[in-house]
């Protein structure tokens, strides 16, 4: 009995002294949490006054702070665009990977392939024409719904 008790006690106090770090978004946000891993462009964190486990894209979230020890990581920088010209700055996400990023709308384009194209330029080619079309809206990210020959289908989304 005494045993089950020093368990409870131990797993009920560690709760207390979780280290709590400070998200800090790219549109300005403040969040407190309690960090746990960084993985698959995802932020996996808890709340303070919860156990549930959260995730939020890498890309929504500028910095880490943790409190205790006064320290801060750098998670991603944010992506300015001017035009058109900077298509290559945007980045291609799956759909997973939005998460704590706004969905600006979706974008259509018409890509005519060549004869003699292969499906991988052809797919390369697509995604080119995408991201133009995000780049010339100011969106940083791209998730494709559709890569297909007469029907280039993407979300895009910013900070």
């Amino acid at each position: 009995m005494k045993n089950l008790f020093i368990a409870f006690t131990i797993l009920f106090t560690s709760s207390l002294f979780a280290q709590t770090h400070e998200i800090i978004k790219h549109d300005g946000e403040r969040i407190d949490i309690n960090f746990i891993k960084i993985e698959n462009n995802l932020v996996y964190y808890t709340l303070v006054q919860s156990t549930e486990e959260k995730t939020i894209s890498q890309y929504a979230v500028a910095q880490l702070n943790e409190k205790l020890k006064n320290d801060s990581k750098i998670i991603s920088e944010k992506i300015q665009l001017n035009g058109i010209s900077d298509y290559k700055k945007v980045v291609i996400l799956k759909k997973h990977q939005t998460i704590g990023l706004k969905e600006s709308g979706v974008i259509t384009s018409f890509y005519g392939g060549t004869k003699g194209e292969t499906p991988l330029s052809f797919s390369d080619n697509g995604e080119k024409r995408l991201k133009q079309n995000a780049a010339l809206q100011g969106a940083q990210f791209v998730v494709i719904l559709a890569n297909k020959p007469k029907d280039l289908k993407a979300a895009i989304y910013t900070y």
